[in-house]
């Protein structure tokens, strides 16, 4: 087991911006080009929990990804000190580049959410089902054919029909914002192993946990082909500090959401604590005091809200954070390998008991409270308005999707002015695919089915990029509401 063979300075294309082939230089050159990508700072206005929220205290997508970047950068520390004891990091290929084993984790946890669509789950669940419903009719209008080929309906059809958050993170870091960040700083970001079109059952690797989401769609598959042959990635495996990422963001954000709840006065110091009492004693039977024992340890006679909410969370985190950096040494081997079919705080522990608790209080008292419920309906309903808004653009054929491209004069002018609309990077990104399926397509039938492929992922990339605010106001402007 080598690290070296995991941390690499490989990018996508050769960097314009430095020569050296140092792996720490190169992690810092990643930081720098995440910190300062519009993807990031657009998670400063969307969900967390709580659509809309004015209140600057509550998190947004961006505070809560700032949470995990410190929670991820405290367990990798926490490995690295272990494998210092235990005299290991030598023969692991870390000695040296201990800082870029933090970078890579600290800017995978910062990236983690840049894939979510606005108005988070509500947001991915109004694309897909708008897509299993109109999805195959725009096709059949634009080509002007109901024969579809096999790569069509067993593919592309099912690909773009599974919106996910983790799948467009890829994305955007990649083929959208094009940030060329090194192989190993993409692959710490990709949680799940499976390409969106194909089914969750018939994977054929045996690793539930690790393909249970989509991680990637079929337009980036030649991507994580390449970037897992470069760094000896089996198929259906994942990268080992991938696991170091997805534990930060579980631990963050499990007491963020109580956190929040108790803010808005959704939840009282003492509704909290009868919950997660009351939710513990179901799970635990009475055969675990430890989620008890830190409320207790938490209380005193005078103590606020935010003191103990404070103190609760100090703990649980220093214990779960330790817990997962244990959990990686102890299965080292698998998760170098990236075969490790479960996360770091695994279901055999106390620990995750907490988790637990703590997810499902969150579940049954805050998520379906009308602060947050209500403003996503709305989200939801603006979202499905707007692909309506947009679906002359993926009823038109190619050619005239072309002529509009071209500045040239076009009888669609609705489509045409809708297009005028698309964020131009994401029409360049397009058009390079087009260029591209020029030069591989083997038939006629293939090359128009590629092109509507991408064309609606271009409408998709679009409008899963607004920011909450964004697709309200887009909605009303353009229902002149």
């Amino acid at each position: 087991m080598d690290y070296r063979n995991k941390i690499t300075t490989e990018r996508l294309r050769p960097s314009s911006v430095t020569d050296a082939r140092d792996i720490v230089e190169e992690t810092e050159s990643n930081r720098g080009r995440i910190i300062q990508s519009s993807a990031i700072r657009r998670l400063q206005q969307k969900t967390q929990v709580y659509p809309l929220e004015t209140n600057a205290a509550v998190r947004s997508r961006l505070t809560h990804s700032l949470e995990v970047q410190q929670t991820g950068r405290f367990i990798a520390r926490r490995i690295l000190a272990a494998f210092r004891e235990q005299g290991q990091l030598s023969a692991l290929g870390l000695e040296g580049i201990e800082t870029a084993f933090v970078n890579l984790v600290e800017m995978s946890c910062l990236m983690h959410d840049v894939g979510n669509p606005p108005f988070g789950h509500f947001g991915e669940a109004a694309i897909n089902d708008w897509m299993r419903k109109h999805a195959g009719y725009c096709y059949q209008k634009a080509s002007g054919s109901a024969e579809t080929s096999t790569l069509f309906n067993e593919v592309l059809l099912p690909d773009l029909c599974l919106f996910e958050g983790n799948a467009q993170g890829l994305r955007i870091i990649a083929t959208l914002q094009e940030l060329n960040l090194t192989c190993s700083q993409i692959a710490a970001l990709i949680k799940y192993t499976r390409p969106a079109y194909q089914p969750r059952e018939g994977r054929g690797f045996g690793f539930e946990y690790l393909s249970r989401k989509p991680g990637y769609y079929y337009a980036e598959e030649p991507l994580i082909q390449y970037i897992w042959q470069h760094l000896g990635i089996a198929d259906g495996h994942r990268y080992p500090l991938t696991y170091i990422m997805e534990a930060a963001d579980d631990i963050s954000y499990c007491i963020a959401d109580l956190e929040d709840a108790v803010d808005k006065g959704i939840l009282t110091l003492s509704t909290l604590r009868s919950f997660l009492e009351e939710e513990w004693k179901e799970r635990c039977h009475g055969q675990s005091e430890y989620l008890p024992e830190i409320i207790e340890d938490a209380m005193t006679a005078d103590i606020t809200a935010h003191g103990f909410i404070t103190r609760f969370r100090t703990r649980l985190v220093n214990d779960l954070a330790a817990y997962a950096a244990q959990r990686y040494i102890e299965c080292h081997e698998q998760i170098f390998a990236g075969s490790l079919n479960e996360p770091l705080i695994d279901g055999g522990s106390e620990l995750h008991l907490a988790l637990v608790t703590l997810k499902q209080v969150a579940r049954k008292h805050v998520f379906s409270s009308k602060e947050v419920e209500t403003p996503e309906l709305r989200g939801y309903s603006a979202l499905k308005g707007l692909l309506e808004i947009y679906r002359p653009l993926l009823e038109i054929s190619a050619d005239d999707i072309a002529a509009i491209v071209r500045k040239e004069h076009s009888p669609y002018f609705i489509s045409q002015r809708l297009f005028h609309r698309l964020s131009k990077r994401h029409v360049e990104a397009y058009l390079r695919s087009v260029e591209m399926i020029a030069d591989s397509a083997s038939s006629a039938q293939e090359k128009r089915e590629l092109e509507w492929y991408y064309r609606m992922r271009l409408l998709i990339d679009y409008l899963s990029g607004m920011t909450d605010d964004f697709v309200l106001t887009e909605f009303q402007c353009l229902s002149a509401i």
